[in-house]
């Protein structure tokens, strides 16, 4: 049975995944590292096609003047008015399609470069999360997380809010150019007001961007809050505790409130006061340019261009106004997410990583000591299971049975010794291809929001229908799943609420099934059901570790019979070792243990 397990088990070993490689600490350096590359094309075609469109700033008033100043001038001798004006109409249709064009081919690469970078920010952050040790995950929300992540993907399209400011700016500093070509005096008040403007607004863009980093700050902590909340909706609902969660939301939705008020109020200030000023410079433009036509220095046509001008580009700098607000929360919100989700990697494979060879599925603790932040949980622990022995883990909450599986998982490194299977000190080896090796059912089996057949085909990428009925069966799962609507086909719920805790764990059993690894992790697998739900769920668990190394955590002390060796911790030391029978008749703490459960909660 072994060597057909590890068989397989070294095939499944030739597909390792590469490790993921450490992110730069600069948000813009992630971006043009990881997201850019494969979308330059698009996104130099949408920057070109962007000028284009934008230059219609200059080209309006442009047309407008052109179109005034064909009453202003003479028509040649021999020529009616209408072919007289047909050469400027004809222009000025041609300078309109050119930025319709423009402004359609904007839309286009827009279209293709977006999602690209977006979606690939996204798989490159999900799977750096998803390569995180356990530590990271300790105080986080799922939701959190995910909201982060959602931040940095959409922070780059603040390069279309930069890429508009620079083109606005520029194509500004042409307009006042030719502003100075009509008068000198009416560009000078246009150069005064914008330099102004600028001040004005590189002064607000400081509290401006903390304003609107706190908001996102406490928009984050309050989605990862809800979503906690509602994914403890049936906690909520036993305890009758709705008033008690909105009581719980409210703070951090109150502050939620004022954070988005005062980053809105700053906003507001941002663009309000120029508004003002630019209204009466407005009026001052008018008044100059009636004094000017008054005294015979400016035209009809010059007057029309310099208003024409003006609400161009008075309509720039407000657009520029409303993106800045924008463009600083989503660069804030982005920058404040990516530094608060990329921080190194607690557990890496070596560099030289090699793939583990399971031969027998030895198993050897040797000097282990590992302490959770000040506290040392465990100290020179010293444990050796050989190929194929059943060992199970007894001892009270606190003494240690979960760290050893979490460090022979290497969800966390020891501070000092080595573990090894096989003869291979598992830091030398790709945490892939070890936990290829281990087949893991914890106390509460974690189902994804998918179909059955596709919980139990996770244990095997690509097994057919009739593995994954042979394995349900083999699990005593087959018989259930058959009795639902769309029986393999039948969707569980989220995290399997559609089931119950004994189905949960015949499925997480026959995707162990079909795993078919060589070594077999059980914590507390059983605690949570019933005695006669565990009666039956231990023989698929009996046939299940027959020819596999096996390590069983369990207080309850039935499921532990049948083990080659118990082990009993305290405080992180072994106290007592042996089989079943030797342990009651040495009358310590096991023998202590069972007799306080008078022989387990099963019958003898």
């Amino acid at each position: 049975m072994l060597r057909r397990n590890i068989g397989k088990s070294k095939v499944s070993n030739k597909k390792q995944n590469a490790q993921q490689p450490a992110l730069p600490k600069s948000l813009w350096k992630f971006y043009f590292k990881y997201a850019v590359p494969g979308s330059w094309g698009a996104l130099i075609c949408y920057a070109v096609a962007f000028l284009a469109a934008r230059s219609g700033s200059v080209l309006f008033p442009y047309c407008e003047r052109w179109f005034i100043a064909i009453f202003e001038q003479p028509v040649p001798a021999g020529v009616n008015f209408v072919q007289f004006a047909l050469p400027t109409i004809l222009l000025i249709v041609g300078v309109n399609l050119f930025l319709s064009i423009s402004a359609v081919l904007r839309g286009m690469f827009h279209a293709r470069w977006s999602p690209q970078i977006s979606n690939r920010s996204s798989v490159i952050l999900n799977d750096y999360v998803h390569s995180q040790s356990m530590s990271f995950w300790t105080g986080r929300m799922a939701g959190q997380v995910n909201s982060q992540i959602n931040y940095i993907t959409n922070g780059f399209h603040a390069v279309q809010d930069f890429w508009r400011i620079f083109a606005s700016l520029a194509f500004m500093t042409v307009s006042v150019g030719l502003i100075f070509q009509i008068n000198m005096y009416v560009a000078i008040i246009f150069a005064i007001v914008f330099v102004l403007r600028a001040a004005y607004s590189w002064a607000l863009i400081k509290p401006m961007s903390k304003a609107s980093k706190d908001a996102s700050s406490i928009s984050s902590k309050l989605s990862g809050k809800i979503v906690d909340s509602i994914s403890n909706f049936s906690v909520v609902k036993l305890f009758a505790g709705a008033s008690r969660e909105r009581e719980h939301l409210e703070p951090v939705r109150n502050q939620h409130i004022a954070a988005r008020v005062w980053s809105f109020f700053v906003q507001r200030l941002f663009w309000g006061v120029p508004l003002v000023v630019w209204d009466i410079c407005y009026g001052a433009t008018l008044l100059f340019c009636v004094y000017l036509y008054m005294n015979g220095q400016i035209t009809v046509s010059e007057i029309v261009f310099t208003v024409s001008i003006y609400f161009s580009t008075m309509n720039t700098i407000s657009s520029i106004v409303d993106s800045i607000p924008d463009m600083t929360e989503r660069i804030s919100s982005a920058s404040k997410a990516y530094a608060e989700l990329v921080v190194p990697i607690a557990v890496q494979d070596a560099p030289d990583a090699a793939t583990l060879n399971v031969t027998c599925g030895e198993i050897e603790f040797r000097n282990v000591s590992f302490k959770y932040k000040r506290k040392w949980v465990l100290q020179n622990f010293n444990l050796k299971i050989k190929c194929g022995e059943r060992v199970g883990l007894v001892g009270a909450s606190g003494a240690g049975k979960t760290t050893l599986v979490n460090l022979l998982m290497r969800f966390y490194e020891p501070n000092k010794g080595q573990i090894l299977i096989d003869g291979q000190d598992i830091k030398t080896i790709t945490q892939d291809s070890l936990r290829e090796n281990i087949a893991f059912i914890p106390q509460d089996p974690t189902m994804f929001n998918r179909t059955l057949r596709e919980n139990i085909a996770y244990g095997k990428p690509g097994a057919s229908d009739k593995e994954i009925r042979a394995a349900a069966k083999r699990a005593a799962a087959d018989e259930f799943i058959m009795g639902t609507d769309k029986k393999y086909d039948s969707m569980v719920g989220d995290r399997g609420i559609k089931l119950s805790g004994g189905q949960r764990q015949r499925v997480a059993i026959a995707r162990a099934f079909l795993k078919n690894a060589p070594i077999l992790v059980l914590d507390e697998a059983t605690s949570a059901l019933d005695s006669e739900t565990e009666v039956a769920i231990q023989k698929s668990f009996d046939e299940l570790a027959n020819g596999r190394t096996t390590i069983a955590i369990a207080h309850r002390l039935s499921t532990l019979r049948n083990m080659n060796k118990i082990v009993v911790m305290k405080d992180g030391h072994i106290i007592e070792q042996g089989s079943h029978n030797s342990l009651i008749k040495k009358r310590g703490e096991y023998a202590r243990l069972w007799k306080m459960q008078s022989g387990g909660f099963l019958q003898e």
